[in-house]
């Protein structure tokens, strides 16, 4: 006969197993489809699909009462959205035009810093005790404006260098990230808060292995290019990627200390500005730039678990409350 509880242990069993390799579940999918990109390069369609899965798991979590409550916190919002829409893209583009002098390599720096937040920073900081509803807020309102902002910011930056499709990437968002989220959120409404948390721990396991294949099948796309391309000049992009997705925590936890947050708010605050969807950044750069734009985001995705999994142990301490780790 079979048992939902068995399943659900074996697949929390599993979650478990892939949360102590997440840093390098990302970098694996980067590996996996430079070495085998004939295999998965096919596969391009079920990007679109695999990333609104993602997107969808995650927002079952979110209650429109839990995100309504949190709306009246006002300071941490209005600085998340300096500091994510304007402070880091015109800190990408000045720092990336100061190093480089290819047009395309700079709007893919424009491009890591430009899209949406993560869906992991309500994850991370629920495991640093932080301010969870909050942190669901700063997500939504990020998704929500970023089929406006990220096309908007992209384009006045890079406008004298790259032809962009805007409407083509604000329906790709809208299709990634918007409709999934508020699909969620309506589905948490209707069926209930109590039911969905029931639901949600055993689609972690899968959206983490989604995240593995969508990686792996937008590096296959443009692998042949990276390889015959691969030189020390990779260098200074790794380099650069990696500083704008350190520089992230300790700034914005400042601007936390300086606004007098809460702990629990600045933590927020501070995961959210940080990480970004990186995912979603790869599909854009892939489909819509040269292969040379995905290069900063390339570097993103393989930094970014990491160094989160390092600057949140050294802000907020090594001990942690057990939950799960998912990514976006």
């Amino acid at each position: 006969m079979f048992h939902f509880q068995t399943l659900e242990a074996r697949l929390g069993s599993l979650n478990r197993l892939l949360e102590r390799f997440m840093p390098l579940i990302t970098i694996g999918g980067v590996v996996t489809g430079l070495f085998f990109h004939r295999v998965f390069a096919p596969l391009k369609s079920f990007v679109n699909p695999l990333f609104a899965f993602i997107t969808f798991s995650s927002a079952l979590a979110i209650s429109p009462k839990r995100f309504f409550g949190a709306l009246t916190k006002i300071k941490p919002i209005v600085l998340f959205l300096l500091w994510a829409n304007l402070v880091m893209p015109l800190l990408a583009f000045a720092l990336a035009s100061l190093f480089f002098t290819e047009a395309n390599l700079v709007t893919g720096f424009v491009l890591l810093t430009s899209i949406p937040t993560a869906m992991a920073g309500y994850i991370w900081s629920g495991i640093y005790h932080g301010d969870e509803p909050l942190s669901l807020v700063l997500i939504l309102i990020s998704t929500l404006l970023g089929p406006i902002l990220t096309p908007l910011t992209v384009k006045l930056l890079a406008q004298k260098a790259v032809v962009i499709d805007t409407r083509a990437m604000i329906m790709s968002l809208l299709v990634m990230i918007v409709l999934p989220s508020l699909a969620g959120i309506l589905i948490n409404h209707a069926v209930g808060d109590e039911r969905t948390k029931k639901v949600t721990p055993s689609l972690k396991p899968f959206a983490k292995i989604a995240l593995f294949a969508i990686v792996t099948i937008n590096i296959s796309r443009i692998a042949p290019t990276l390889i015959e391309r691969a030189t020390l000049a990779y260098v200074p992009i790794a380099l650069l990627a990696a500083f704008l997705a350190f520089l992230g925590y300790p700034a914005s936890h400042t601007l936390g200390k300086i606004a007098r947050l809460s702990l629990e708010e600045n933590k927020s605050l501070t995961f959210a500005a940080s990480m970004r969807n990186i995912s979603a950044s790869m599909v854009l750069a892939i489909n819509y730039f040269p292969p040379i734009t995905a290069l900063p985001i390339i570097f993103g995705i393989v930094f970014q678990q990491s160094i989160c999994a390092i600057m949140a142990s050294v802000l907020y301490g090594p001990k942690r409350k057990e939950a799960a780790l998912e990514t976006g």
